[in-house]
């Protein structure tokens, strides 16, 4: 590489030590793709490529640039084309096909065998977490994966408390109001038409540890938390979801996991979840107990074309 000839943030053809963000003109094709693909527009490329230097505050080191660059010629600091990049498969028409399989296969498994889960598989699942796309690099998601079927069992009489708290909360008319005020009119809807209902049928069987309502009976669980709640952590989850089945595994996102953790210390240590972490999502996983023979049809609440 040539470093006289690589132009600097400011476009002067200065060799590019402190400059953070630098285009090899030795090897840019004048392509001017990074040009037209850069989400903050911090590249100008006229009669060769250069970086704005009144805008490289703007860059989110999204790597949409170097993704692009056919030939390598985009560097952007904290980026390497051998350890944040990877070649792209050859696009097949039949991928729409087998995505819409995948898709419409998928269900939301809650009854699992008794069937370790191998590591390599959930590795995978992890793998497909990072091609979630973030609303803004980097991705702040950080995931616990518990393939421990023993230890969730072990948390689930901890889990159940909460619940059973809410419950007595509900049947007092004072604690009830109270319950609202603090969780919210919309969630408090949720919890005493839905979650409460369920919990109160199965609370008996929960505390003599005859049913696992909450988890289960899961062989795995994978937390999603971090340290400021975004909408990231449900696109990891549907990444996950997605990635689980595809490696002929079942899963479901679990809503009655998260608060549980959030609120309970103990919970938090057992899955070694960061103190400034809040849990957004989890799911349980597992081999699927049974198989499904159709899918089910549903329609958006409501749909509106506009064109």
């Amino acid at each position: 590489m040539d470093l006289h000839k690589i132009t600097n943030a400011a476009g002067d053809g200065k060799t590019p030590e402190r400059a953070t963000h630098t285009v090899d003109l030795t090897t840019c094709k004048k392509c001017h793709l990074c040009a037209g693909i850069c989400p903050a527009g911090i590249i100008r490329a006229d009669d060769e490529a250069r970086f704005l230097a009144d805008r490289i505050h703007l860059c989110i080191r999204c790597g949409q640039c170097m993704a692009a660059c056919p030939t390598r010629s985009i560097f952007i600091e904290g980026l390497s084309y051998d350890k944040d990049f990877f070649p792209l498969p050859r696009r097949e028409e039949s991928w729409q096909r087998v995505f819409l399989d995948l898709i419409s296969t998928r269900r939301s498994i809650r009854k699992f065998q008794d069937r370790p889960v191998p590591r390599d598989l959930l590795e995978k699942i992890v793998q497909a977490v990072t091609f979630a796309p973030p609303g803004f690099t980097p991705l702040t998601v950080e995931l616990t994966v518990v393939n421990n079927r023993e230890l969730i069992k072990s948390a689930v009489p901890l889990m159940a408390e909460m619940y059973d708290m809410l419950l007595k909360m509900q049947d007092n008319p004072e604690s009830r109001a109270m319950l609202e005020k603090m969780v919210g009119k919309d969630t408090y809807q949720v919890l005493s038409e839905h979650v409460l209902p369920l919990m109160r049928a199965r609370m008996p069987a929960l505390k003599a540890g005859s049913e696992d309502t909450i988890a289960r009976g899961a062989p795995c669980m994978i937390l999603f938390h971090e340290p400021v709640h975004n909408e990231d952590v449900f696109i990891a989850l549907a990444y996950a979801l997605l990635a689980a089945h595809s490696l002929g595994l079942g899963a479901c996102a679990i809503g009655l996991i998260p608060p549980t953790i959030n609120r309970n210390p103990e919970l938090k240590k057992m899955f070694k979840v960061p103190a400034g972490n809040m849990v957004s999502a989890s799911m349980i996983l597992g081999y699927p107990k049974y198989k499904y023979s159709r899918g089910i049809r549903r329609s958006p609440a409501g749909l509106t074309w506009i064109e």
